[in-house]
């Protein structure tokens, strides 16, 4: 009996996703209506609460799926790409901007405009769902600076322990720089032609995130040198 309770439960937790992933691609994060969301899900407004805690649970919920879901489509892109650096960082980019247009209201709610009034909780679904989002990213660029440190005088000492990355990240100073500065040029570049502010440029977006991919693999390359 608990098993087939708990079945339920969690079939009918799926529909509220789904049916809050379906109001927040029509009305917006700033007017997500738990009452349409309950409808959509076979539920009553009060039904609701016994799985949400309210607009802010909802939103964690969304936010939370929303970074895994991008996080998956970035790892199976690297995953796809081969064991070719440049490929990997390239197939990394591609696919943030793929997810992203595809998915132009949960990007902008997981990492756009913040919800008035909506601070999630620091023990809440998604801060361990920022974490596995940010992993092969970290991953990709991490691999390409310790292949340089092993092409040095060091061979096989370099490492980089990724296994607790929900937790500590063990990367030099100028390594999470650059993992800043990197994701800073993509994400802008995905987020102005998401949001359709490059339209009057007539910019083709892929090349210039391949080229931005170069400028990173040049520097990665400059910080693994600067190690040796």
């Amino acid at each position: 009996m608990e098993g087939r309770r708990a079945s339920l439960r969690a079939q009918l937790l799926m529909k509220i996703r789904a049916a809050a992933l379906d109001e927040l691609r029509t009305s917006g994060a700033a007017h997500l209506c738990l009452r349409k969301v309950a409808k959509a899900a076979g539920i009553s407004p009060s039904g609701l609460y016994r799985y949400v805690d309210g607009r802010d649970g909802l939103l964690e919920l969304l936010i939370s799926d929303g970074f895994e879901s991008f996080g998956q489509a970035i790892g199976e892109a690297i995953d796809a790409a081969g064991n070719d650096p440049l490929d990997r960082l390239e197939a990394m980019a591609l696919g943030y901007r793929r997810w992203a247009r595809a998915n132009p209201e949960w990007f902008g709610l997981i990492l756009g405009t913040p919800v008035p009034g909506f601070q999630a909780r620091v023990d809440g679904p998604t801060t361990a769902s920022v974490y596995r989002f940010g992993e092969p990213m970290v991953r990709v660029v991490a691999d390409v600076h310790v292949a340089g440190l092993r092409s040095g005088p060091n061979a096989g000492a370099a490492r980089i322990d990724l296994v607790n990355f929900d937790s500590a990240v063990v990367l030099d100073a100028p390594l999470k720089d650059l993992l800043a500065r990197g994701w800073a040029r993509i994400h802008g570049l995905v987020m102005l032609e998401t949001f359709g502010h490059l339209v009057w440029t007539d910019a083709n977006v892929e090349e210039l995130l391949r080229t931005e991919v170069r400028a990173i693999m040049a520097e990665l390359g400059t910080a693994a040198a600067s190690t040796r």
